[in-house]
This record gives C-alpha cells, sequence and structure tokens, in this order.
C-alpha cells in the first residue's frame, strides 16, 4: 500500500475547502478526536483525506479515450474476431 503523508494531504485539501465546509469538518474533526483513540482517529481522518471534501477533484480528463486509442482497440478485437473464425 502507498504510504501517504497524512499531514500534508489534509492541508492539502483543507485548502480546497470552503469556510463553511471547513468549520463542519473542524467540528467533525473535534468530536472524532475526543471520543476515539489515536490510532481510530487516524483511521477516521484518513478515509477522510481518501473521500470529499477534502479528496482531490477527479480530472476527467484523465480517463478519455483517444481516436487512436479507440482505432487500436477496434483493430486488435477484429484480429482476435478472425483468428476465432480461423480466417
Amino acid at each position: 500500500m502507498r504510504r501517504i503523508d497524512l499531514f500534508e494531504a489534509t492541508m492539502q485539501g483543507w485548502a480546497r475547502l470552503d469556510p463553511a465546509q471547513r468549520e463542519r469538518f473542524f467540528k467533525a474533526g473535534l468530536k472524532a478526536a475526543l471520543r476515539l483513540d489515536r490510532m481510530e482517529f487516524r483511521a477516521w481522518l484518513l478515509r477522510r483525506v481518501r473521500h470529499p471534501p477534502l479528496a482531490a477533484p477527479v480530472d476527467p480528463a484523465r480517463f478519455a479515450i483517444s481516436d487512436r486509442d479507440i482505432a487500436l482497440l477496434l483493430k486488435t478485437s477484429l484480429r482476435a474476431d478472425n483468428a476465432g473464425r480461423g480466417r
């Protein structure tokens, strides 16, 4: 599993929040810190860093498939289809 600097990730997420979200997150964190032990609080904070609102926004362009990628997929699938038919 990849190691993550929890403090740095939290501060980056904190910077993306608006003031109302910061207030809500601070109150939730304070309540969690008071009721959880050290390791449970760390796990709580790690979950918050990995999921919204602290998680970095996802860039849909990273998941886009180019025309070249589609052409390559079609070409290889046609080859596999023709090979399966005995041609």
